[in-house]
């Protein structure tokens, strides 16, 4: 009888940085009034919006132990830094994007030295950086469903129209001072799930 092989189990993850409850339900409102007037085939649940830092992959549980050992000792040397939701805008084609983002501004710089710091970090541990160039955003929708042209012009104009007059934006910024891994639950609403948090030493 031939003998077989446990199969290795594996959970899907990624690393990144959450954001505040209040930004995701301010985001959830802007969505819902883009949604109203541009089709793209998904939207992003508010509860699954992020900032990702690196995107892992299927990893084995044997394996989560060690990283999460190393996601610690960067966190454990890490310190808060500021951050705000930006402007708007896509990637892909113009007039048909396959990505809806917002956009962050504040303190970017640490932003970059904490994406730089994790793949350091989990690079011994098998794991890949991407070769693009790190673009700190919040995916909003994907994938522009529709036969008129896809405008930033448009979409601005959608964001503003549901606003009511004199509506003042609320404060668009957050202290950021943990990151996360998250495991994707196919086809689960919201789809991430967060396996560990990692708090910085000193905010």
């Amino acid at each position: 009888m031939e003998h077989k092989e446990p199969e290795q189990e594996f959970e899907r993850l990624f690393i990144a940085i959450p954001l505040p409850e209040a930004l995701r339900y301010y985001l959830k409102n802007e969505s819902a009034r883009v949604s109203s007037g541009l089709k793209f085939a998904r939207w992003t649940h508010f509860e699954d919006f992020h900032i990702t830092l690196q995107f892992l992959g299927d990893t084995p549980k044997e394996d989560i132990p060690a990283l999460f050992a190393a996601l610690r000792k960067v966190s454990s040397l890490s310190k808060g830094f500021q951050l705000k939701l930006g402007e708007w805008g896509t990637f892909g084609l113009p007039d048909s994007p396959r990505v809806l983002w917002t956009g962050v501004s504040g303190e970017l710089e640490p932003l970059r030295e904490l994406q730089k710091k994790v793949v350091s970090a989990t690079l011994p541990l098998g794991f890949t950086a991407e070769t693009r160039t790190y673009n700190p955003h919040l995916t909003v929708a994907r994938k522009y469903r529709e036969e008129q042209p896809f405008t930033l012009e448009r979409l601005e104009n959608l964001r503003v129209k549901g606003r009511p007059a004199g509506n003042l934006l609320p404060d668009l910024g957050w202290t950021v001072d943990a990151f996360v891994v998250y495991a994707t639950r196919m086809h689960a609403i919201p789809m991430y799930e967060m396996t560990e948090k990692f708090t910085f030493f000193s905010t």
